[in-house]
């Protein structure tokens, strides 16, 4: 996949995109990751008279073209739970937890699964009457970020005369002055406009903020369906989705252990379903994005990379 960016305006993105098989892609996005624009000359016009190869290959353009921008000028234009940042963010914060904290996060993902292994004597949720096989179980997971973590936090942190001892997470700010609460929304604004200007890295910074309860999905046509809508709506895009089919979880390191290939199964998805070869670090075999290993199945250009005893990454 290459691409080149062609213009840009205060609102929208226009760039080229040439896939792996040659065909050219001209893209206008908004900086929100809206395409509005999409010309090629490979393929049907009509989605519904390409091939799936030539299906998958007009959408491996057009999230290419997203990732493209979102990495050369800044724009939040993949959406987060398909984005690789994101989700490594997600996976490096899961590593660092200890055990008590992963099993405040992700417990009853570990009861269920405990449960339908046939070990566990009580399940963590009930089973959704509409559901259909296979049974997907699934949790948002929200990121935080701890500025204090950061050298730029630290700093603007004593230059507002801000305690800088304990971890964001842990700061009630019911608990603080007026005075300090206005302190801590100005060293906010301030961390967050220089944060955007020097581009600073914020993957070491990043925790586990909110996880939702846990739901269930299935598959209906090209798409996963929650079976319930006991969620409440969320503020926010959740920065991953785990979407889990049930597992042995044995015990909670093994199942934390486990949690971190996972993730790495899904960063490696997200490349692969933009045409591109994963890092090094995330050419790992097995489940990872459910409709990803959907299309592993019907698309005869992509390799098993969801079956852990294929040789996609030995040729």
């Amino acid at each position: 996949m290459q691409a080149t960016i062609t213009g840009e305006d205060d609102i929208a993105v226009g760039l080229s995109v040439i896939d792996n098989a040659g065909t050219e892609h001209l893209i206008e996005m908004e900086h929100d990751g809206d395409i509005y624009h999409h010309q090629q000359d490979g393929y049907p016009d009509d989605p519904a008279q390409r091939t799936d190869e030539q299906g998958e290959r007009v959408l491996q353009a057009r999230k290419f073209a997203r990732y493209y921008v979102f990495v050369e000028e800044g724009y939040d234009t993949v959406p987060a739970p398909e984005n690789p940042v994101r989700i490594d963010a997600v996976r490096q914060a899961i590593t660092e937890m200890d055990l008590a904290e992963f099993e405040k996060h992700f417990g009853d993902l570990y009861q269920q699964f405990d449960y339908e292994d046939g070990t566990g004597t009580r399940p963590a949720m009930t089973h959704p009457s509409e559901a259909t096989d296979p049974t997907i179980y699934s949790k948002n997971v929200y990121l935080g970020v701890d500025p204090l973590e950061t050298d730029l936090g630290t700093e603007l942190a004593r230059k507002h005369n801000l305690d800088v001892t304990k971890d964001a997470a842990e700061i009630d700010l019911t608990d603080v002055s007026g005075r300090e609460l206005d302190a801590w929304g100005e060293f906010a604004g301030e961390f967050t406009v220089r944060a955007i200007d020097e581009d600073v890295d914020l993957s070491d910074a990043a925790y586990i903020d909110d996880t939702s309860e846990l739901y269930v999905k299935y598959p209906s046509g090209g798409h996963l369906v929650a079976a319930d809508d006991h969620l409440a709506p969320a503020a926010r895009e959740p920065d991953t989705v785990l979407e889990l089919l049930p597992i042995d979880p044995q015990d909670l390191e093994y199942f934390k252990s486990f949690m971190d290939h996972y993730l790495r199964c899904q960063i490696r998805d997200t490349f692969v379903e933009m045409g591109v070869h994963p890092p090094e670090e995330f050419r790992v075999l097995g489940m990872g994005r459910f409709m990803a290993a959907r299309g592993y199945d019907y698309v005869d250009f992509y390799p098993e990379f969801h079956n852990p005893n294929a040789r996609a990454f030995q040729q």
